[in-house]
């Protein structure tokens, strides 16, 4: 498992944000929610062994090398492997903003997985699930028209903040995916809709992963 932490986002972003590469026992592969690839037996058995290599003795958050720079508001890199051995997480503050200021296999590590995202990325299908997690950020609409809320999409319940996320599942999933549009990518253009109570938000989806 690879997956990014905090960072310079909006909350919008970070909240819709999905593992960047899961990979599952049965050598089903996901990268950001969005492509998937079967691995072989064969390929499968050599990563985790190769990840279980690199992230051995590794504590739980790794250190910087004295003088390593300090990059505020990076990401924290999570990487995770799971073998007969035990599971193994190691967090990483700014890994792909300092190259060079942590151990070397950490990077390794990093990198079987970026290696193995392009691949997915290039030669996988289409990821899809019958459940969705639906992401909305209230906003103040400038100009143009918030459009009426989906029928059938449950609105996310308010929690004390301007992010409201809700994992649906079956019809009303289908519903969200239907309605909804979204960029592929995640990154803008998110849909304004007039909420029940009226306020505006802004709404985006994508789709959970098998553990989630």
């Amino acid at each position: 498992m690879w997956r990014l932490e905090g960072g310079f986002l909006p909350p919008g972003l970070l909240a819709i944000r999905p593992p960047r590469v899961v990979v599952y026992a049965d050598g089903w592969a996901i990268v950001d929610a969005a492509r998937t690839l079967r691995l072989a037996k064969a390929d499968l058995n050599k990563l985790l062994a190769a990840l279980d290599r690199d992230m051995s003795g590794q504590p739980a958050t790794a250190t910087p090398r004295p003088g390593a720079p300090v990059v505020m508001d990076a990401p924290t890199t999570v990487l995770g492997v799971r073998t007969a051995g035990g599971k193994r997480e190691v967090r990483i503050p700014a890994l792909d903003e300092t190259r060079g200021s942590y151990a070397k296999a950490l990077y390794d590590a990093r990198d079987r997985f970026d290696r193995l995202a392009r691949r997915i990325t290039a030669k996988g299908q289409n990821y899809v699930s019958r459940r969705v997690r639906l992401v909305a950020e209230q906003t103040t609409l400038r100009g143009g028209k918030a459009r009426p809320w989906p029928k059938g999409v449950p609105e996310p319940r308010a929690a004390g903040s301007p992010v409201r996320t809700r994992d649906l599942s079956g019809k009303a999933a289908m519903a969200a995916i239907r309605l909804i549009p979204r960029d592929a990518d995640q990154r803008g253009g998110w849909r304004v809709f007039r909420a029940r109570s009226g306020a505006s938000l802004a709404v985006s989806w994508r789709y959970l992963l098998p553990d989630e």
